[in-house]
C-alpha cells in the first residue's frame, strides 16, 4: 500500500460483463487487473463484506457488479502508514463516491473497529483490506471467518506484504493468489 494512490481517470474497462469503469474513477492503491478479479467475484455473490473501504474504489467494482448487498466496514481514518493530507474528509468522499448505492440501500455503511462490528447472519464474501499489521490482520481473518457461510470466499489484498502474509498463512495456511493481482483467497469450508 505504501507510495501515493492513483485514480486511472478516463480509462474504460469492461471485462466481460463486470463494470470497473466507475471504479477505477476512484482514488486508491488497488490496480485494474485486482478490481476486474473483484467485480468477477462480486457477479456470484449476495452479500458481501468489506473490511477496509477508504475512498470507495475497490467498493465500487464490488457493488456495480453485485445484485445484492455490499457492508462497507472501515473507521474511516486512512492507512496509518501513509501520508493522508485530508483525512478528517474522507468519509464524506467516500460517500460522496458510492452516494447513489447509499440511496438505493445496496450499501451498508458500518463504521467502527473492523473486530467490534455487529454483523448478522452469514456473508458469502468477505473481503479484508484494513489495516496491514500483522496483529490486525490476523484479528481480521479470525473475527471474519466465523461470519462467512461454508463455501464462501474469504479474500483480501496486498498479499505480498510480509505481514499479511504472515497473518494469512498463519490462521488459513495455503491460499491462492489471483493471477496478475495481490489478492489471496480461500474458499473458506470452517
Amino acid at each position: 500500500m505504501g507510495g501515493e494512490p492513483e485514480a486511472d481517470v478516463g480509462l474504460e474497462c469492461m471485462v466481460e460483463t463486470v463494470n470497473i469503469s466507475p471504479a477505477l474513477a476512484v482514488e486508491g492503491w488497488m490496480t485494474a487487473a485486482e478490481l476486474a478479479w473483484l467485480a468477477e467475484q462480486a457477479v456470484d455473490h449476495h452479500k458481501i463484506v468489506e473490511i477496509g473501504s477508504y475512498l470507495g474504489r475497490s467498493t465500487l467494482a464490488l457493488l456495480d457488479n453485485c445484485d445484492g448487498i455490499v457492508y462497507a466496514c472501515d473507521d474511516w481514518k486512512g492507512p496509518r502508514e501513509s501520508f493522508i493530507e485530508h483525512r478528517n474528509q474522507l468519509f464524506t468522499n467516500f460517500c460522496l463516491n458510492v452516494g447513489h448505492h447509499i440511496l438505493s440501500g445496496k450499501v451498508r455503511i458500518v463504521s467502527g473497529d473492523h473486530a467490534d462490528i455487529q454483523f448478522n447472519g452469514k456473508a458469502d464474501m468477505v473481503f479484508i483490506d484494513g489495516s496491514h499489521e500483522y496483529e490486525d490482520v490476523k484479528r481480521d481473518i479470525l473475527f471474519w471467518k466465523d461470519k462467512l457461510e461454508a463455501g464462501g470466499l474469504l479474500c483480501g489484498h496486498d498479499a505480498d506484504w510480509d505481514t499479511v502474509a504472515q497473518a494469512v498463512e498463519e490462521t488459513l495456511g495455503a491460499v491462492k493468489v489471483a493471477e496478475d493481482t495481490n489478492i489471496w483467497f480461500k474458499i473458506w469450508q470452517p
